[in-house]
């Protein structure tokens, strides 16, 4: 990429979590755990803070974080120490676009709870949602020195890589996903794009046509794959433009040049993701 994004704000798959179903299990109300098998509530806990915290996490994990966010609200009154409800009070902020108050709960999350993974996780992915990349690899790493098998840390930081155009690392971290969970498309997608851009095309959509298969509505997905069918088969000249300046998490509603390639007389869409909504914080 010949461009930084360092200015924008998100970037990010709002309705995967981000795959994510983006995490799997980040938030299986069924169990009573968030992230990483950091527990919901304790046996220690007051009574009155297992159901409505299970009841917060179900409602994100359901995307509905709107009706959530009252009932953290209330329980913070109550309990304004604890760091889950800081933890998924931050989540719901995020999948509502509200990044800045997701940033400000996910850090008071890790102060009363410095070894929460998934907090920093989602601080990470927060911080670039504002445009915050430096900041989101600092956190990332934080992440990954408490578990360096953390594929959603190891997800975050390559995208945060792509974001500052620098594929190699990109391409490291999505490779250290994958080799995690192969199963996680926005890995796939990144991967596939640093590998065009290292000079892989073909292998760079190999990585594409398998995130197309595990996630085929992606609209960023189907944006990569446009621009590397273009540098398999390239157009005359004349037909196309910008070919060597594209990256998979600008919007498509860019104006009439190739689909992820910004127009100069259009501003670039803050909501860069391919959806049209922000990166989704860590947690669906």
């Amino acid at each position: 990429m010949n461009q930084s994004l360092s200015s924008r704000k998100g970037y990010r798959l709002f309705n995967r979590f981000l795959v994510l179903a983006f995490l799997v299990v980040f938030l299986v109300c069924v169990f009573p755990v968030a992230g990483n098998g950091e527990p919901l509530s304790g046996p220690d806990d007051p009574a009155g803070l297992k159901v409505p915290l299970q009841k917060s996490a179900r409602l994100i994990l359901e995307d509905h974080p709107e009706k959530a966010v009252p009932i953290l609200k209330t329980l913070l009154k109550a309990y304004p120490d604890y760091a889950m409800v800081h933890f998924l009070l931050g989540l719901a902020y995020g999948k509502l676009d509200e990044n800045e108050k997701a940033v400000i709960e996910e850090r008071k999350a890790l102060v009363l709870n410095p070894k929460s993974e998934a907090a920093r996780v989602s601080l990470g992915i927060a911080l670039g949602n504002t445009g915050h990349f430096r900041q989101e690899i600092r956190s990332e790493r934080q992440a990954l020195a408490l578990n360096p098998k953390d594929e959603m840390a190891w997800e975050a930081i390559g995208w945060a890589y792509a974001s500052r155009g620098n594929w190699r690392l990109a391409r490291a971290s999505e490779e250290k996903a994958l080799k995690i969970r192969n199963s996680d498309p926005s890995a796939h997608m990144i991967l596939g794009v640093a590998l065009a851009h290292l000079g892989f095309p073909e292998e760079g959509m190999t990585e594409e046509k398998e995130a197309s298969r595990l996630d085929p509505d992606d609209r960023g997905v189907k944006r990569a794959i446009s621009w590397i069918a273009t540098l398999l088969h390239p157009v005359k000249e004349g037909e196309g433009t910008g070919q060597g300046h594209f990256n998979p998490l600008l919007s498509p509603e860019n104006g009439p040049n190739l689909p992820g390639v910004p127009s100069p007389d259009v501003p670039v869409n803050p909501n860069n993701n391919g959806n049209g909504t922000l990166r989704a914080p860590v947690g669906h």
